[in-house]
């Protein structure tokens, strides 16, 4: 056991020093492709074993799971056979020095109305007060799904409801797989079937290293074919968490692929396969008014954002974009709210492929500003960010819109071999590119900016 825990922390030290003291990116992103994907177990031996079995349909599997997480998830090994584990409840895990190989799948029953009431799921994601219903904890752990184990939101009844009911951000929809308050953890060959809401969401975390994640938010329900129904099942969303690496993830949703949010610091994201949604997404940011939402040190690279068909789904909207709130308060969160400060710097996206989105790179910063012509006066300040080696197609001729705030002008943002053309293409209709409020932007193919 002793071996076990010294291979988590040799993989944290590994891959935090170089992180919080690379001097450029290139040395970052060289020296994490080095780093082991996860820690060497061949010689752990828990103290504990436990080993579930799915009860059978109709049957509640909470308790046992439970009981196994209390027996063995400090310092023990926890095992999932296959097959479907049902949960009729919110449930947290608390883990140290411990691995969980989740060879099974927990679905969770799709009572809708009942997990939308506040005492069924946790808040513990404090951003727009969304909920979770599966909460993950603790240090030192490993949870290793085996390609076949995960989550199952059982989300068609959720695309169903919320077709003739408003979505609006913290009313109660839950994501699926939290981390909240975890250090030094991997999470493995992990599935997330068909999740309400968001898929992910870590928070409040360090030196987590995600490797191997399938995501399928699809809706199947003939009536709403061709069109999006499956809005805010985001891949991931990190929140104030710092030295997060995922890698090779396959994620079909309807929103963000993957969403980097406040206070969100060392993140690395390579070998993404993003269907339809909205692409990589920073934000939104500058919601509260109170707080300082900053994200530094940013590597997302090896990425294709491809369209899917659109009786599947007709959402593609972006490659790359970014996004604030305006400078005045308009209401507050979770549904309203703006006028706080903040940054985003030190961020590099290379190896892309753009398949029809709509737009290939996006900066907006007007979240809650009244309609019509109206200065952008956003807090939060986008700099010092570079586009490399990007290549692919828009389904409109507007390529680059940066629509920046006046009050925190945009600034040092290189593009270097980027291919990426418009809609119009061999038509005569020329490639748009718009900046905004936006100075030292450099190798686009015209001018752009001031």
């Amino acid at each position: 056991m002793l071996s076990a825990l010294t291979s988590l922390v040799v993989l944290a030290a590994i891959l935090s020093p170089t992180l919080s003291s690379a001097p450029s990116f290139p040395d970052l992103s060289s020296s994490v492709a080095s780093s082991p994907l996860s820690p060497d177990l061949s010689s752990f031996k828990p103290s504990k074993l436990c080993t579930l079995k799915p009860l059978g349909r109709g049957k509640d599997d909470t308790p046992q799971v439970e009981n196994a997480i209390k027996r063995c998830g400090h310092g023990g090994r926890t095992v999932f056979e296959k097959g479907r584990y049902n949960i009729t409840r919110k449930m947290t895990w608390d883990l140290k020095s411990a691995r969980i190989d989740l060879k099974g799948l927990l679905s969770f029953e799709p009572k809708v109305e009942e997990w939308l009431q506040p005492e069924n799921t946790y808040r513990v994601v404090f951003i727009q007060s969304q909920a979770s219903w599966f909460v993950v904890s603790g240090s030192d752990f490993v949870i290793d799904a085996h390609g076949s184990g995960g989550v199952h939101g059982n989300g068609q009844p959720w695309y169903n409801h919320f077709t003739h009911t408003p979505r609006n951000d913290g009313d109660g929809r839950p994501i699926s797989f939290t981390l909240w308050k975890a250090k030094r953890a991997v999470i493995k060959d992990f599935n997330i079937h068909f999740p309400p809401f968001w898929a992910n969401a870590v928070a409040e975390s360090s030196d987590i290293l995600y490797d191997g994640m399938y995501i399928n938010a699809t809706n199947t329900n003939p009536e709403f074919f061709n069109q999006t129904v499956v809005w805010n099942t985001d891949g991931i969303d990190t929140y104030r968490s710092d030295k997060i690496t995922m890698k090779n993830w396959d994620v079909t949703c309807g929103d963000d692929c993957i969403a980097v949010k406040g206070n969100s610091t060392n993140i690395i994201a390579r070998d993404f396969v993003c269907r339809g949604g909205t692409g990589i997404a920073f934000g939104s940011l500058g919601q509260y008014a109170n707080l300082t939402d900053y994200v530094s040190n940013v590597l997302v690279e090896n990425v294709k954002v491809l369209r899917l068909p659109s009786r599947v789904q007709p959402n593609m909207n972006h490659g790359i974009y970014f996004k604030a709130w305006d400078g005045p308060v308009s209401g507050t969160p979770p549904t309203g709210g703006g006028g706080g400060f903040g940054f985003v710097r030190d961020a590099i996206f290379r190896n892309f492929i753009f398949d029809r989105v709509q737009t290939a790179f996006q900066i907006v910063q007007n979240f809650g500003a009244p309609s019509g012509d109206v200065p952008v006066t956003s807090k939060v300040k986008f700099e010092k960010m570079r586009f490399e080696d990007i290549r692919g197609t828009t389904n409109e001729s507007t390529i680059v819109r940066f629509e920046c705030s006046e009050v925190a002008q945009c600034s040092d943002i290189t593009f270097r071999n980027v291919n990426v053309t418009g809609a119009g293409n061999g038509t005569g209709v020329k490639d748009e590119y718009i900046c905004e409020n936006a100075v030292g932007i450099t190798g686009l193919p015209v001018p752009c900016g001031n």
